[in-house]
């Protein structure tokens, strides 16, 4: 069970985003993102676009995620990144960093438990097809 939470936390931040709907700022609208007035409000908008041709989440619940998604990222120190990429390096479990879990439940706060469920859904059916493909 624990893995398994560890997991599905892990999920509400960095992987569900760039696995099941692609990094915003890696998307096609990168450089017009770069160049706005307003970059915050730049991204989260191009995140919607994007989960929402995706499917699954509503345009409303996909705002909030986005919303939700943005504000925590942009917490996220330079030193931390550097911290999540060397543990990734090493194939080690995100989950495991104190950062991480007050990402994941800030996050959880942030979205609320049924938008939170519907994600953990989705996420695990975007991992079995995923898997189904290897």
């Amino acid at each position: 069970m624990m893995m398994k939470i560890s997991k599905t936390g892990l999920l509400l931040t960095s992987l569900f985003s760039a696995a099941m709907f692609g990094s915003t700022l890696a998307s096609a609208d990168a450089a017009s993102i770069a160049k706005s007035t307003n970059v915050k409000a730049a991204i989260i908008a191009e995140c919607k676009t994007q989960i929402t041709k995706k499917g699954g989440l509503t345009a409303t619940e996909a705002g909030k995620y986005c919303t939700c998604d943005t504000d925590i990222k942009g917490k996220t120190t330079l030193a931390q990144q550097w911290e999540l990429q060397s543990t990734l390096n090493a194939k080690k479990s995100p989950s495991t960093l104190a950062f991480v879990q007050k990402q994941n439940a800030d996050m959880k706060a942030c979205l609320g438990a049924p938008l939170v469920s519907k994600i953990q859904t989705l996420a695990e059916a975007e991992m079995k097809a995923a898997q189904a493909k290897k």
